[in-house]
């Protein structure tokens, strides 16, 4: 099982609904287990332990995209057996990260 997986923006779709627009890898075809970090042209988004049905989402993931991006982080879904499966990049976590090192 792999940790980590890297591509580009071209590998994604959008899904657009709500007033919003997030961006979905389908992974309903890979026999592997979806990682816990996505690397996208560098920016690492890290699994956040949130789920949402594909149909019937309402709300919900909405609200979780607009939340996340009014604290100026970035959302990424990733589509497994019916559930979006909910990434978050963080820049500010990156900085932290940089300047303990």
């Amino acid at each position: 099982m792999s940790t980590e997986l890297a591509l580009g923006f071209d590998d994604l779709d959008v899904l657009e609904e709500d007033g919003i627009e997030v961006f979905v890898l389908n992974m309903n075809e890979s026999p592997e287990v979806p990682p816990y970090y996505v690397d996208v042209a560098g920016r690492r988004f890290s699994y956040s332990g949130i789920t949402f049905l594909v149909r019937g989402h309402s709300a919900a993931l909405p609200g979780f995209v607009r939340d996340h991006e009014a604290a100026g982080r970035l959302t990424l879904m990733v589509e497994r057996n019916g559930r979006y499966i909910a990434y978050v990049h963080d820049p500010a976590a990156i900085a932290e990260d940089d300047d303990e090192a």
